[in-house]
This record gives C-alpha cells, sequence and structure tokens, in this order.
C-alpha cells in the first residue's frame, strides 16, 4: 500500500530518488500493511517495534565491522522483518548497481549476465527455473534494482519482498541454495565493479539484502504454500464441469480423488502465527474466533430457510449446478439470499480474488474496487451470509475432498478479503461528494492553474519525464482532464473504468512507459489539489481515488511489458528475434500476438504496426509465417495470425504497406526439389479466400480496396483472384451480363438494321422497330433509371459526395462504367422525347402501305429525325463502350484497353494545344489585310487551317495562296508548329508514356478484375458459394515432399523450376524433443553475428580492465624502486664528495 514500484527501463539511467510524502501517505482509515490485530506481533522485548527490525549494525548477534567472511551471516528463516541499513551503505550499495547497469549496457544484460553467473556456479539449478532464460534474467535484475532502490523505505521493501516471496512460493528454496545463489551473485559483482567499488561493506550489505530475500521466500513458503495450493485445488475441483478431466501439474489428466489425495497435508498447528513474521498476508490472513459471528450466520440462515425453499421450488431437477457460481446462486436462493444484489457484486469479483490469492497487491486492489461497487448497493451487506453460502457451495461441490483443512483454508481466505471490504466500506460515497463539491468549485483560471502546475510540479521532481512527455500543452493539459475525470468517474463506474484503464495501460506498455514516473505524477497532483482546497475530505478523496487508478496502471504495464514489446519499443529486429527465441514452440506465435492483462489485450505484432516500428514488425511477420517442424508436429502460424487479426491486410496496407511483400511470402512454400523440371509448391492462401466462418475472406478485398498494383501482382493475390474468378466469379459476372447484351442486340437490330429514315419501310419491319423501341425504353432504360435513383439517393444519405469545379458529384459516378451508364440513360431519355413513332401515335393507317409511310406522313416528324439520330448514334457509342467490360474476361484484352485509355490523356493534350495553335493563327490571320476570302473571317481562317493541317486542302486552293506571301508565310509556319512540331511530339510523348506504364498495366488490369471479383461475389447463391467452398478442400493437408504430408489451409500447384529458383529448403527442421513445451533449440546458423561480437567486445572490455589494473599496480611499484635507488645514489654521491 505504501510506496510506488519502480522498475528499469532498458536504455533509461538509474534513479535511486526517495519519494516523496504525498506520494506515500497513509490513507486515513486504512491500516498501515494491514497490521492492525492485537496479538499481530508477539515480542519478549517491549522495546521492539510493532513490526520486528533487522539492523545491520545487530543482525543475529554479529557485528557489521567483525564480518570478514560472508558465510559467518545467518539466514533467518523463522521471522520476517525489516532489514535497515546505515545511510552510508545504501548509498554505495545503489552507486554500486547503477555502475553495474552502465557497464552492461542496460537491465536485460546485467539480467542475462546474472543468469550466466548464477547457472555457471550451480548448473544444478537450472531445473528450478522454468521460465525462459531471457525472461528470467529480466526478472532477476529487475527484482534486485526494485528491492535496493527501497532500501531507504524498509516497510515499502519488506512488502516487495514478501511479494516476491508469494511469486516464489512454488519453488523449493533452501538454504544451501540461497547461499549459492547469494555467492554467486557476489562474485558477479566483484568481478563487474572491482576492488574499489566493492569494498567489503558493500560485499556484506548485499550479502544481508540476499539472505534476507531467501529467508522470506522460505517463510512464505513453510507457512502458507499448503494453504494456498489447498485452495487453488479446491477452487479448480469447484469450477470443472461434471464429466471433464482434470489436468495435474505436469500437464496429466488425473481424477479429483487422487488429487485430493495428494493435496498438500498442513501442519497442525499451521493456524497458529509465528512470532515476529508474517508481514502484509499473516497479518491479513490471522485466523480469528468466529463463534458469535457463525451464530448470527446460523439465526439469518434459519429465519430465511423457508423463503428460500419456495424460491427454489421452480428449478428445474434436471439442471444439477456443476460450478462454483451455479451452485452459489442455487445455495443463495435456498438460503433466502437470492435477491441479494450486493452478493452478485462479490460473486462477480470472487474467482479474480481466489486466483490471485498469492497477490497481496491486486486482491487489494480488487478490494478497493469492490468496495465502490457495494457502496452503490441499497440493502443490508452481511459478509458473514456470504461466507456461509460460499462454504455450503463448496461443500456441495466437493463431497468427497471437503475436510476440516479445506475449511480453515477457505474461512481463512474469507476473513482477510472481509477485512480489507470492511476497511474501506462506506467511504467511496463520502469521497465522492467530496470530490464533486470540489471540481464544482473550480473556476476556468483554477483548472487552468491545476492542469499547468501538475506538469512544472512534476518536471521539477522527475526531470527524466519531460522525455516521456513531447506533446503540446493543450495535449498535456487534456491528459491532465482525462485524469481528473479519471478520478471522478471511477466511483460512477468502476468496472467500465477499469476496463478503460487497462486498455490504457496497455498503451503505456506500447509507449514504453516506466511505471517509475507514476509517483512523481500523483504526488504532484496531490500538491496541486492541495492548494486549491483546504478541506481535507476532498484531498483525501483525490489522493485515494488517484492511488487506486495508478496501481491498476503500473500493474497493467507492469504485467504487460514483455520482452516483444521492449523489442518493439526498441524497433530492433536482433532484439524481437533474441526475445521471441525463449518461448515454447506451442505458445510462440502467442508471445507475439497477444498481451494479456485481465479481460483487455494488446497486439505485439499490431503495435509495431501502429506506432511505425516496422523493423520488428517485419521481424514478426518474418517469423510467425516460417514453418517450423519437428518429428511430430509442423508449427505454422498462419492460423494464428489470421484468426487474431482478420484484418491484417487492411491494417498493413494504412500503416505499413511496404509489409505486404513479406506478409504474402509468408503464404508461399517452394520445393527444393523439381521433378520433370517442374517444383511443386504450396500456396496457403485459404484465409485470402474465406475467413475463419468459411465467408468471403476481407484480405482479399482490402487487397483491391488499397489499389496498390505492386500488391494485386504478388503470386498468392494472383492465384486468389484467378480461383475465385474462374470457380465462382465469372458465372455470376457473365449472368449478369446477358441482360445487357439482350439490350444492345435488340438496340442495334431496331436502331442500325430495321431503321429506315427514307420512309420505305415495311410494316413488319415498322412494327419490329416499334416492339423493339418499346423494350428499350421499358426494360433498358427503366433498368438504369432506377439503378441511378437508388444509388443517386444512397449516396446523397451517405453524404458521398464529391465537388468537381463546383459542382457536388455523387461519388459512385467517378467510376468509368457508372458514368458511361449515367450518360447512356441520359441519351436514352432524349431519344424517348424525340421518338417519331411516339408522335404518330394518334395517326390510323387503312391498309399495309399507309401503315409504312405512317412516319414519312406524320406531321413534324421530319422535323425530330435529326435530333432522333444524334442521339442514337451516341447511345449506340455507349453501348460499345460498356461493352468493354466483357474485356474482364481477358487479361491481355484488359490490359489493352486501360493502355488505350491512359493514352487518351496524352491525346486530349495534344488536341487541347493543337486548338490553341488554330485559334491563334486564325484570329492572327483574319487581323491582316488578307484578300483571299477564305481567310478575311475568324471561324473560316480556323476552318481551313484545320483542313490544311489535316490535309484536305486542294492544290488549287494552295495555288492560290502563291499571291499573297504574307499569307503564305503565316501558312508555312503554321504548318511547322502543327504537322511537324505537334504531331511528332504527341507521337514522341506516346511512345513514353507507353513505356512508362505498361509495366503496370497488367497489375492495374488484375486490380480491374479484382474489382469485378468484389462485385459478384456478394451476388453468389448461399449454395453455390458453398458449393465453392467445399471444393476448394482447405481442411486437407498437403504434402511438402512425396510422403511428407504437411499443413492444411492451401493448394498446391507444379510451376516452371526455373521461374523461381529455391536453393535451401525454407522449413526450418529441428531434432532433439517434440515437446510444445520446450524451445526450439538454437542451431549455429541462427545465432546472430552482431551478438558474437557483443560478447567478444564486452570480454575484452574485461580483460583489458583487469589488465590497466595489473599494470597500474606494476608500474607504481617499479617507480616505487627506481625512486628509491636514486636517492640512495644521490645519498652515496653526497658522502664520497664529502670525503675529498
Amino acid at each position: 500500500r505504501r510506496g510506488w514500484k519502480r522498475r528499469i527501463v532498458p536504455g533509461d539511467k538509474v534513479h535511486f530518488e526517495e519519494m516523496p510524502d504525498e506520494a506515500v501517505e497513509q490513507e486515513p482509515g486504512r491500516v498501515d500493511s494491514m497490521l492492525s490485530d492485537e496479538d499481530e506481533y508477539e515480542a519478549e522485548d517491549n522495546n521492539l517495534e510493532p513490526t520486528e527490525r533487522v539492523d545491520a549494525d545487530d543482525e543475529f548477534g554479529v557485528e557489521a565491522d567483525d564480518v570478514e567472511d560472508v558465510s559467518q551471516l545467518e539466514i533467518e528463516i523463522e521471522t520476517f522483518g525489516e532489514l535497515r541499513l546505515s545511510e552510508q551503505v545504501i548509498t554505495k550499495v545503489q552507486a554500486g548497481l547503477a555502475l553495474l547497469i552502465e557497464q552492461v549496457g542496460s537491465v536485460e544484460a546485467a539480467g542475462e549476465a546474472i543468469y550466466s553467473t548464477l547457472f555457471e556456479a550451480a548448473p544444478s539449478l537450472q531445473s528450478l527455473y522454468k521460465t525462459p532464460r531471457a525472461v528470467q534474467g529480466m526478472k532477476f535484475a529487475l527484482s534486485i534494482a526494485l528491492i535496493i532502490s527501497k532500501l531507504r523505505e524498509p516497510e515499502d521493501m519488506k512488502i516487495i519482498v514478501e511479494q516476491l516471496g508469494f511469486q516464489h512460493i512454488t519453488t523449493d528454496v533452501t538454504i544451501p541454495r540461497i547461499e549459492v545463489f547469494r555467492d554467486a551473485l557476489l562474485e558477479m559483482f566483484a568481478g563487474e565493479l572491482g576492488d574499489d567499488v566493492f569494498t567489503m561493506d558493500v560485499r556484506v550489505a548485499l550479502a544481508r539484502i540476499f539472505n534476507y530475500m531467501g529467508g522470506s521466500f522460505i517463510y512464505v513458503r513453510s507457512n502458507y504454500w499448503s494453504r494456498l495450493q489447498l485452495i487453488q485445488q479446491c477452487w479448480s475441483l469447484a469450477n470443472r464441469h461434471e464429466g471433464d478431466g482434470e489436468v495435474d501439474d505436469d500437464g496429466n489428466p488425473e481424477s479429483s480423488i487422487e488429487k485430493s489425495e495428494r493435496s498438500p497435508k498442513r501442519n497442525k498447528e499451521e493456524g497458529h502465527e509465528k512470532t515476529g513474521g508474517g508481514g502484509l498476508w499473516r497479518s491479513m490472513w490471522k485466523k480469528k474466533p468466529q463463534e458469535s459471528s457463525d451464530a448470527k450466520v446460523k439465526g439469518s440462515q434459519e429465519a430465511s430457510m423457508e423463503e428460500g425453499r419456495k424460491k427454489v421450488g421452480g428449478l428445474s431437477k434436471n439442471k444439477v449446478p456443476t460450478t462454483f457460481p451455479e451452485m452459489f446462486r442455487f445455495n443463495a436462493t435456498v438460503m433466502g439470499y437470492g435477491n441479494s444484489e450486493w452478493m452478485a457484486h462479490v460473486l462477480d469479483v470472487f474467482p479474480a480474488l481466489v486466483v490471485h490469492a498469492a497477490d497481496p497487491q491486486r486482491v487489494m486492489e480488487e478490494a478497493d474496487v469492490l468496495s465502490i461497487v457495494l457502496g452503490k448497493s441499497e440493502s443490508k451487506i452481511e459478509f458473514m451470509e456470504f461466507k456461509a453460502v460460499m462454504l455450503a457451495s463448496l461443500r456441495s461441490l466437493l463431497p468427497k475432498t471437503w475436510n476440516s483443512e479445506c475449511e480453515v483454508a477457505w474461512t481463512w481466505l474469507w476473513d482477510s478479503i472481509h477485512r480489507m471490504l470492511k476497511a474501506n466500506l462506506g467511504k467511496p460515497q463520502i469521497q465522492q461528494k467530496a470530490l464533486r463539491k470540489l471540481y464544482s468549485t473550480f473556476t476556468e483560471e483554477q483548472l487552468l492553474l491545476l492542469r499547468t502546475g501538475i506538469y512544472t510540479t512534476f518536471f521539477a521532481k522527475c526531470a527524466q519525464g519531460q522525455d516521456y512527455f513531447k506533446q503540446s500543452s493543450t495535449r498535456l493539459h487534456f491528459i491532465a482532464d482525462r485524469v481528473i475525470m479519471f478520478t471522478q468517474e471511477i466511483f460512477k463506474d468502476p468496472k467500465s473504468v477499469m476496463t478503460d484503464l487497462s486498455a490504457l495501460g496497455l498503451r503505456h506498455v506500447g509507449y514504453g512507459i516506466p511505471t517509475e514516473l507514476f509517483g512523481p505524477f500523483v504526488s504532484s497532483a496531490i500538491e496541486k489539489i492541495r492548494e486549491l482546497t483546504n478541506v481535507p475530505e476532498q484531498e483525501e478523496a483525490f489522493r485515494w481515488s488517484l492511488g487506486l487508478i495508478s496501481r491498476v496502471l503500473c500493474r497493467t504495464i507492469t504485467e504487460g511489458s514483455t520482452l516483444v514489446m521492449r523489442a518493439i519499443n526498441a524497433n530492433c529486429a536482433k532484439l524481437v528475434r533474441k526475445a521471441v527465441s525463449n518461448a515454447p514452440r506451442a505458445q510462440r506465435a502467442e508471445w507475439m500476438l497477444r498481451v494479456q492483462v485481465g479481460t483487455q489485450s494488446i497486439s505485439p505484432l499490431l503495435w509495431s504496426i501502429q506506432s511505425g516500428s516496422l523493423e520488428a514488425g517485419q521481424a514478426i511477420l518474418t517469423d510467425l509465417l516460417t514453418i517450423r517442424a519437428d518429428r511430430d508436429h509442423y508449427y505454422y502460424a498462419m492460423d494464428a495470425l489470421f484468426n487474431r487479426h482478420p484484418d491484417i491486410v487492411r491494417r498493413i496496407c494504412q500503416d505499413g504497406p511496404e509489409l505486404l511483400p513479406t506478409l504474402f511470402d509468408g503464404l508461399i512454400w517452394r520445393s527444393r526439389q523439381t521433378h520433370n523440371g517442374m517444383r511443386r509448391v504450396n500456396y496457403f492462401i485459404k484465409y485470402m479466400i474465406v475467413d475463419a466462418k468459411n465467408e468471403f475472406s476481407e484480405s482479399f478485398r482490402d487487397v483491391v480496396v488499397n489499389g496498390d498494383p505492386v500488391a494485386a501482382c504478388h503470386p498468392s493475390v494472383i492465384l486468389s483472384a484467378d480461383i475465385l474468378w474462374s470457380r465462382l466469379a465469372s458465372y455470376t459476372f457473365l449472368t449478369s451480363k446477358l441482360w445487357f447484351l439482350l439490350n444492345l442486340l435488340v438496340f442495334v437490330v431496331t436502331q442500325a438494321v430495321f431503321t429506315n429514315y427514307s420512309g420505305e419501310s415495311s410494316s413488319a419491319s415498322i412494327m419490329a422497330v416499334f416492339i423493339g423501341r418499346i423494350f428499350i425504353y421499358v426494360f433498358g432504360l427503366g433498368q438504369l433509371v432506377l439503378h441511378h435513383m437508388y444509388h443517386f439517393s444512397k449516396a446523397c444519405r451517405n453524404g458521398e459526395v464529391r465537388k468537381i469545379a463546383f459542382l457536388p458529384i455523387p461519388e459512385y459516378l467517378l467510376h468509368f462504367s457508372e458514368a458511361l451508364s449515367a450518360s447512356l440513360c441520359t441519351v436514352l431519355m432524349g431519344m424517348l422525347a424525340q421518338e417519331p413513332l411516339l408522335h404518330c401515335l394518334g395517326n390510323h393507317a387503312q391498309n399495309d402501305k399507309q401503315f409504312s409511310e405512317l412516319d414519312a406522313t406524320c406531321q413534324g416528324v421530319q422535323d425530330l429525325i435529326g435530333s432522333y439520330a444524334t442521339f442514337a448514334f451516341l447511345a449506340t457509342l455507349l453501348y460499345f463502350l460498356l461493352l468493354l467490360e466483357l474485356t474482364v474476361f481477358s487479361t491481355k484484352l484488359s490490359t489493352f484497353v486501360l493502355v488505350c485509355g491512359r493514352m487518351v490523356q496524352e491525346v486530349a493534350q495534344y488536341l487541347f494545344a493543337l486548338f490553341f495553335v488554330v485559334v491563334a493563327f486564325g484570329c492572327a490571320i483574319a487581323s491582316s489585310d488578307v484578300v483571299d476570302q477564305q481567310f478575311e473571317d475568324i471561324l473560316p481562317a480556323m476552318l481551313n487551317l484545320s483542313r490544311i493541317m489535316l490535309g484536305t486542302y486542294s492544290s488549287d486552293e494552295y495555288q492560290k495562296l502563291e499571291l499573297e506571301p504574307k499569307l503564305l508565310i503565316s501558312v508555312s509556319i503554321f504548318v511547322i508548329c502543327t504537322t511537324i512540331f505537334l504531331f511528332n511530339l504527341l507521337i514522341a510523348q506516346l511512345n513514353c508514356a507507353y513505356m512508362g506504364i505498361f509495366k503496370d498495366m497488367l497489375d492495374y488490369a488484375r486490380l480491374n478484375r479484382g474489382s469485378v471479383i468484389l462485385e459478384n461475389v456478394s451476388h453468389a447463391s448461399a449454395k453455390r458459394w458453398e458449393r465453392f467452398v467445399v471444393s476448394l478442400k482447405m481442411d486437407e493437408k498437403l504434402e511438402f515432399n512425396e510422403g511428407d504430408i504437411g499443413l492444411a489451409g492451401g493448394i498446391q500447384v507444379l510451376e516452371p523450376a526455373g521461374a523461381h529458383p529455391v536453393t535451401t529448403d525454407s522449413i526450418k527442421r529441428y531434432g532433439g524433443s517434440t515437446s510444445p513445451a520446450s524451445q526450439w533449440p538454437e542451431t549455429a546458423n541462427e545465432v546472430d553475428i552482431e551478438d558474437k561480437v557483443d560478447r567478444l567486445e564486452r570480454i575484452i572490455e574485461k580483460a583489458v580492465k583487469k589488465i590497466v589494473k595489473s599494470t597500474g599496480k606494476g608500474a607504481h611499484g617499479a617507480q616505487s624502486g627506481v625512486s628509491g635507488a636514486s636517492s640512495s645514489s644521490s645519498m652515496s654521491s653526497g658522502s664520497s664528495g664529502g670525503d675529498l
């Protein structure tokens, strides 16, 4: 409860600063470390403090000055008190640790040095540590640094050591092992620091610290291990569904009876605490007489038993509770507590309290949040009622294994939780009102003063914080406002706030924020609040809520700061590879895809992409999509990757498009062996076609929407598109275009075959034209009108409108085919308005001859023929332009059409330049004194210049130009500018543009086909899609080589051997153990050269230091000898001179 944990982040300097009192000030009403019981300590000496202390000058009867060998120091395992050292020794120890970390380079390097030194000294200890080497080394270094940083705060250090004791409660720590551990670390410190820094008093102090840690581990294990283990075993059995097998510590199934027989037996005197020890949990879990409270509970049970039986009478007899929550609700109903709201809240948190029973700080955090929730309950809270229902439920679930030891253990657990809840119950409501009143009195000036003052004070207390707060002042003010908001919102909705805080803490893990900054920040905020209020209750409410928030964030950051996240923060591929090399082979992918803290999780891969650490992200993707194999299993993380991140392609396209080739390359395996000039290739493209639910994959959609032609031409994407097109989309696309083809056929027949504007058509042809045009106007035009009305209204509703030249245009019309369709719709409307046959509907024909001449005899029809024919001409061109969509069936034709489309832009530029030259010369010639009538006015001059340019000007007209030399010279210059310069420039421009865009046109053609696939896959029927998915056979395993059955989720093809040469097997195969829990062995090829160089540099540095020290001593001795010899020579010379 007191102080703030500090952690050392790689690359950061080590700071040992005493925390301000405001950050660790004890809350009123809360007992210090929960040491409030009457018999908390039993001291024969009345002068002892409430918590027994171990002083540096008087430890176990050995004076500090008298210690010549650390082996004289005893390891105390009977008591667990506080360790106090002198200020001078503390300063030396902290300076020595800081120098050690500085010399080795980082905390990780220090941890690795500790790990190597320890297991070189005692290889037998390696069996005790199942955590990977890098992880364990980092834990060593961080724990030692944290404890040494708290040497000036013995009470806080004791809590930290106690927590470490509970974390090592499953480890068999013995006194000989502690001595080996201590001596190995002391030798490592001595070798790194040298005799000048590592003096005898520093050696003794470090020895006392290591003895203190080891003794506390033994004390905690001997007093609490069996009880905690029994609680966890009971909890596991109580939440086991009927028929489920239990799993032992080694992963083997076992029966509940066997587990109960092997459950640890506690000593009869285990309920009695030993003198002077126990720390936090000793005080919390101390047994107390419960006779009076049990009697009270019994009375309340009897009073409500009848009511409970009535309520439970409606339960189904076939539904038997099989888990603790179900049995608890059943028993609560039977005992008359079925409507107890507060019990439901406690039941929601109770599993977390039991699971984290060995973590006192986590239990206290959960209890604080639960106290806020219970404060909102209007019903009377009797904790003994929950205890009675809890014990009854456990007895019902464990009839064979329940005994007196289980009764004592669970009573012990609940009593500790009860005391924590009772200590804070009722206070959150008062604190919420105090905070509300405080914030309501703040003015804008005071809020601005609070925002700026927090950071001013914080930066003064901790200059290191300035390196992490790099945002603008407005952003920092926003963060301060969020802090203030959280302190109030945690009282209103604690559950949602805890969820938000967990997510916020995980984001801070990604930012690499050290937890050592939270203490100064909290104390700075409290100081500023104290300046703005004189009410102690308001300051206390702010302190309590902000303290709870900071504890949650610190815990989340601590639990989420994995080796992989640290490597991502450094954006170093080598560190990523080194971090994941320590993972068990079955959990390797999980290390890179999920960091779980409570209900919240963060993906290291996704964070590396979003944060811009693309080097680390590429290393993670490469590792995930590398196929590894032992004799029993293949390990390939494609399923884990796409199940965890179904939108991984979209995320990469948005934040790191350069990683797309790495992702797609990892989906391809090529055999090193060839047969008959062909190579076997496995494309693991399951998730490029279907997702985990066998629906259409979003990955393929994201590739198409991204519009990157390079990604679209990747072999894995090409194969996915070809499969989707050939087996599914092509049929759907063709059937959707049949109606368009029918409309085109009818239009061509009615307009170009049967129509005769000369008035000589037969009656049959006129009838055919009439029927055909009615078909076009009703079905063709009607369909287009409905289509564009729907999309136009949808675009307006969704705001999908763009302004082009101040004209709002729906976005769907920006697509070429849609724009052509809208133009065709407009032209057909013009044709309908000018339709001659509609104007003749009122006329009557007496015979076939009159009917055939009907259009010629109708009044006013001849005036409509010209405009109608123009509309028919445009409509025909638009129909055939829309027919170009069918070129998607051939990639080459589609590429040619796209090239033509791109070339149109170049031709349009040429025509604009040509029009400009024609207008310029036409105006210039018309303004001169020419006599030729063809060039007197502007329009005739422009027309004749255009004829000259197109080569339609006759020779006789050229001869007339010779009569006027000025006109001839002007026309000659015009011909040079247009025919020679602009035309040849157009040819050169088309050549260059073609060479530049042709290489990408094939890729754009594939993107075009991809767009067509997306449009038509959604229109495929469910049965057709299901048949398509079954035909893929993605669940069948593919062969790698002959007889080598590998992985599912892919499609195997054969390609020419020379297409993609392969010289090495891309599958990494390993021998040795095949256990999924073991790590992949490190081969010689996988050892990073940089690691070898770093190790060699460290060895050389140590050797140089030793040589310098030995040389310095030798030089000093030689210098002393030379000076002594010279002085004796001078004395001899003097005496000889005197004799002369």
